[in-house]
């Protein structure tokens, strides 16, 4: 089983967006959290790797992209 987080201090405002989006979604609060969160973290890894590869001058073709693209998602 994952980790539990709790968000403290988040305004009614908030609350009451973020249940409309997940009930627009057909999912509930926490599913619909728990996939916004994965998507960021996902994100955040992409962008992590790709300055990793400017930050270092390493320059890569298209192809060599999208090999890479399809090498890592075989590992998910």
């Amino acid at each position: 089983m994952g980790t539990t987080v709790q968000i403290r201090n988040l305004s009614d405002q908030v609350t009451q967006k973020l249940k409309a989006k997940a009930a627009a979604a057909g999912l509930s609060l926490s599913e619909y959290l728990r996939r916004e969160l994965t998507e960021l973290a996902d994100e955040i890894a992409l962008e992590e790797r790709w300055d990793a590869f400017v930050g270092n001058g390493i320059q890569m073709s298209r192809d060599e992209i999208i090999d890479a693209i399809h090498a890592d998602r075989k590992w998910e």
